[in-house]
């Protein structure tokens, strides 16, 4: 398939899914697919993150992630509990600070 081909394919998918056709005439597709994240001035800084999630489970954060789940940018943040037991998993919204979900394991 040549790439104008392959380029006209793209369009009228991005059409179909209701997509912006212009979205779809980058150069690289996985520019096109790849979600990128708000401008930083959008996001809760991390260190806010960091400080609701101290407080909500006590211990020793190992790992904080900003990532993409249910269609919003998200903060992951792993804990290792003072008392010990299973690591927690803690899940705010990297836009408005919100603690969305958490779970052990």
């Amino acid at each position: 398939m040549s790439k104008p081909q392959f380029m006209q394919m793209i369009m009228t998918i991005a059409v179909i899914a209701g997509l912006d056709v212009s979205a779809a005439k980058a150069e690289n597709l996985l520019d096109f697919l790849t979600p990128r994240p708000p401008p930083a001035e959008a996001l809760v800084p991390m260190e806010t993150i960091l400080e609701a999630a101290r407080t909500a489970a006590p211990g020793q954060v190992v790992e904080i992630e900003l990532e993409r789940k249910w269609r919003m940018w998200v903060y992951e943040v792993e804990v290792i509990p003072q008392r010990g037991g299973p690591k927690m998993r803690l899940i705010y919204d990297a836009q408005t600070g919100g603690l969305i979900s958490w779970r052990k394991g």
